[in-house]
């Protein structure tokens, strides 16, 4: 009898338990979004893991990814990033649901992307909080990547178009 009640008290505690629930490890970065103003809906899994160097943010796309960030890129190289996917609900981007990518470093979110959700676009590339690079950027596109490619780039000076 005893046995029949403790299988009975397990099936009921995994049937009570949500399965869309975030895993405590991203518990900050799902923390990190709600403060931004947004409803994250579920926790979508790990989306990349890289090592942020140089070579790595003058090239696509990941120099598209890191001139939409907030945090200078120069503090997170050598660094692992672990980009974290969310699906997340009251975002400027989309009146729908909105893919929300979000760099971590060391368990601490830097930054982010985003992505309209079951979208098939190409090329397309919004900040966090849904912003493109002309938007983020003082300068044309051209002038921007220039100046970032001779900053980063390891042999230096790139002449503009």
């Amino acid at each position: 009898m005893k046995y029949l009640l403790s299988i009975l008290s397990l099936l009921f505690l995994m049937g009570c338990t949500d399965s869309s629930d975030i895993p405590k490890e991203q518990s900050a970065l799902k923390d990190f979004l709600e403060n931004r103003g947004y409803q994250v809906i579920s926790y979508e899994g790990l989306a990349e893991t890289y090592e942020l160097t140089k070579e790595k943010i003058t090239e696509l796309p990941y120099i598209m990814y890191w001139g939409l960030q907030s945090v200078e890129p120069a503090l997170y190289f050598s660094k692992t990033i672990n980009v974290e996917k969310f699906l997340v609900k009251n975002h400027p981007l989309s009146k729908g649901e909105v893919d929300v990518y979000v760099y971590e470093v060391d368990g601490q979110p830097i930054g982010g992307t985003s992505f309209p959700h079951g979208e098939k676009l190409a090329g397309g590339f919004w900040s966090l909080d849904g912003k493109t690079l002309e938007e983020l950027q003082t300068k044309s596109f051209q002038d921007w990547r220039t100046d970032w490619i001779n900053k980063y780039s390891k042999n230096g000076l790139v002449q503009p178009n």
